[in-house]
């Protein structure tokens, strides 16, 4: 602006507030604001009108017979400040929904939002077949439990597709393009990566959850299955797994034992577990009984 208002003191805020308000732009004349009703009741009406418009646009065989706005709709705009003018409006909307990929990208976009987090969200294990434990499980129950649910098997499969892909792709091309096509009978390239694809491997057992951490154990010592440097890494898997919390497991305890205070059972219990495996953790603990008697106690 061409004049600046006085310099004012910041922590005078009264005398601030007077010299913005006696403060005049010289070329803008701002018009007061038109009462709330107003406001609202002429975008109820534009919302309306807007509606009809679209409605006939949707069922109109082709984007190119879009037709004008309403002149329901121009009246309701020429309500509206300058700069939404009726030709700005029309030409916005014309543009957005004569170009009918912008709708399809949009709702292209939102329904692999939608998917992914299907994929992601838990399985409902809600009403298991049998309840857990070393001697209930039933190969026939849990049959019919998954021949019930088919979507389920699906999500499932497609998210150990998904987690597995890129490990999966790159042996794949280790073994097939560079050695089979390109004549390595060596199989130079594979080998070579066979320690980072161990680690690759571990780490999908760990992501994969209890059934691929049983099969890494089975593997991990069977070198005459796969490579030595993939045994060696999934023999973390028989001690080193991530442990669930400990307040699972101590929940786990007493509702083992019967009581609502470990320290009945327990004058010490570490907080943390000292092995944990694929289905079961282990933590060092003294009995309270005598106090000295040291235990490991092997929550699953």
């Amino acid at each position: 602006p061409p004049e600046l208002p006085p310099q004012v003191p910041t922590t005078d805020k009264s005398s601030l507030l007077d010299s913005f308000s006696a403060w005049k732009l010289p070329h803008v004349d701002l018009p007061s604001p038109p009462p709330t009703d107003a406001i609202t009741s002429t975008l109820d009406d534009l919302v309306a009108s807007l509606d009809q418009w679209l409605t006939s646009f949707s069922s109109s065989s082709s984007s190119s017979s879009l037709s004008p706005l309403p002149p329901s709709t121009t009246k309701i705009l020429e309500q509206l400040p300058p700069e939404l003018s009726v030709d700005t409006i029309t030409t916005m909307l014309t543009t957005f929904f004569a170009t009918t990929w912008h709708v399809e990208a949009i709702a292209a976009f939102a329904l692999g939002n939608l998917f992914i987090q299907w994929i992601n969200s838990p399985l409902d294990f809600s009403q298991a077949p049998f309840e857990p434990g070393t001697d209930t499980y039933s190969p026939e129950k849990s049959d019919a439990f998954y021949q019930n649910r088919p979507l389920m098997v699906l999500k499932r499969l497609i998210k150990l597709g998904t987690i597995s892909s890129a490990f999966t792709t790159g042996l794949l091309f280790d073994w097939l393009v560079l050695g089979k096509l390109l004549k390595d009978d060596e199989y130079t390239a594979l080998k070579r990566a066979e320690p980072r694809r161990a680690k690759e491997a571990l780490r999908l057992c760990e992501q994969l959850g209890p059934t691929f951490i049983k099969l890494g154990q089975a593997l991990s010592i069977r070198t005459d299955l796969v490579p030595e440097a993939y045994a060696l890494e999934l023999r973390a898997l028989q001690d080193a797994v991530p442990p669930f919390s400990t307040e699972l497991a101590q929940t786990i305890l007493k509702k083992e034992f019967g009581v609502n205070d470990l320290s009945s059972i327990f004058s010490e219990l570490t907080n943390q577990p000292v092995a944990s495996a694929s289905v079961g953790q282990v933590y060092r603990g003294i009995l309270a009984s005598d106090g000295i008697t040291e235990v490991a106690v092997k929550v699953q």
